[in-house]
């Protein structure tokens, strides 16, 4: 039975693990984003200096919230790969600087010299790819050095979105944003459908319901990589054809590698609840995205967007990163009220903002409904994960007890990317 943590002060203790302030840091670029913007303006607030704002909109959610995001989560995973310590201390309070003075770079980009603007908004991810390649290759941890490349991609990807929307070319900046999300999907199919199975097999084996234990379909993982790495090389490439009818293929293959995942089986379990039904918005959207590209006019592929970064996007960083704050003393893990409750609103959010466009007549009120349940689910999940940033570091980070050894699948999650 673990040891109840004791209390350290909380300024002092942020910066014992990566995922304390990185974490934190997405959580509160989730809630400030929409807050300000379409919030704050809708009230009065002076609008963010980056014109048209839903560039700004779309580049603090993708580059800020979610970049804030992949930094903490592949930091936490970085010890397992390296056998170092966890990044703590002050290269962690410089890599934050960096991403916070990009976020502010980007609330005054029509104010800034543009060469000031793009070094700032790189700082944060070169540093960080810095980091991991640094440490991967230096432990000869050599397959793990790509993701330091992919985080290089998203320096880049930056800097194109940053140019082509200060050049007045919005529709080139929106396709770098669609291209990213993409990459993102990616990200998330390798680390979830791994992840989540093994969290499942987990609390299957302590319910003792072990039968019920769900196999590793390697094959049909295998064919979803397949086609959504095909679909992102297309986009980049410009064969949008390919793209989304990679993006049809990968959303089948993924419903087939979930068929096994018994996820009515777990929705008594919120923070299972919280994984599978966020995952389950993947192949949703890219079966949307990938056809409406052929029928644009049944709905606006911008709004069907949505379905990946509210619901699949954002849905698994808050399942995956509020996993942190729900350790209990006696060594497993149990949601607490904040993050049900903020993966319930996050959920429902998902629903209010693709059904916007829908509902002609109620389009605008939805939109702002849909942009308040966003703000309140992520302020009630910012209270939920308090118990994160204190006291001692609890290891593992994101999963609890481990159970059956024997099953290859039940691995810290830490060790999740292969």
């Amino acid at each position: 039975m673990r040891q109840a943590p004791e209390q350290t002060p909380v300024f002092s203790a942020l910066w014992q693990a990566p995922h304390r302030p990185l974490f934190l840091a997405s959580f509160l670029s989730a809630f400030i984003t929409l807050a300000w913007w379409p919030l704050g303006v809708q009230i009065g607030l002076p609008a963010p200096g980056f014109e048209p704002v839903v560039l700004w909109h779309a580049h603090e959610l993708i580059f800020g919230f979610a970049g804030a995001a992949a930094g903490g989560y592949l930091l936490t995973a970085l010890p397992s790969w390296t056998a170092k310590p966890l990044m703590n201390g002050a290269p962690l309070k410089l890599l934050l600087l960096f991403w916070g003075v990009g976020r502010l770079a980007t609330a005054m980009a029509d104010h800034t010299p543009f060469a000031l603007l793009i070094g700032l908004n790189a700082s944060y991810p070169v540093w960080l790819a810095a980091i991991l390649c640094h440490q991967t290759l230096s432990s000869g941890a050599f397959r793990k050095a790509g993701f330091g490349l992919a985080v290089l991609c998203l320096a880049s990807a930056d800097t194109l979105f940053m140019t082509a929307a200060l050049a007045n070319q919005p529709e080139t900046a929106l396709t770098i944003a669609r291209t990213v999300i993409l990459g993102f999907a990616l990200v998330m199919v390798i680390i979830g459908s791994r992840a989540i199975p093994a969290f499942t097999n987990n609390w299957l084996e302590r319910s003792q319901r072990r039968e019920l234990k769900t196999q590793d379909p390697r094959l049909s993982r295998r064919i979803t990589l397949g086609a959504l790495t095909l679909a992102l090389i297309a986009m980049v490439t410009g064969q949008l054809v390919t793209a989304n009818v990679a993006m049809i293929c990968a959303a089948a293959a993924l419903l087939w590698t979930m068929r096994t995942w018994r996820t009515p089986v777990i929705l008594t379990n919120p923070l299972l609840a919280a994984l599978h039904l966020s995952y389950a918005w993947l192949p949703i959207g890219l079966a949307t995205l990938g056809a409406l590209w052929f029928a644009p006019r049944i709905d606006p592929l911008a709004d069907a967007l949505h379905i990946l970064t509210i619901g699949a996007m954002s849905g698994l960083i808050m399942a995956i990163a509020g996993r942190a704050a729900c350790h209990h003393i006696s060594g497993d893990m149990r949601a607490n009220a904040g993050f049900t409750l903020g993966a319930l609103l996050i959920w429902t959010t998902t629903w209010v903002r693709v059904l916007a466009p829908v509902v002609a007549e109620q389009t605008s009120t939805l939109l702002l409904a849909a942009a308040g349940l966003w703000c309140l689910g992520w302020a009630t999940f910012i209270t939920g994960f308090r118990p994160a940033l204190n006291g001692p570091v609890t290891r593992p980070i994101l999963s609890g007890k481990r159970h059956s050894p024997r099953d290859p699948l039940s691995l810290q999650t830490e060790k999740s990317i292969r």
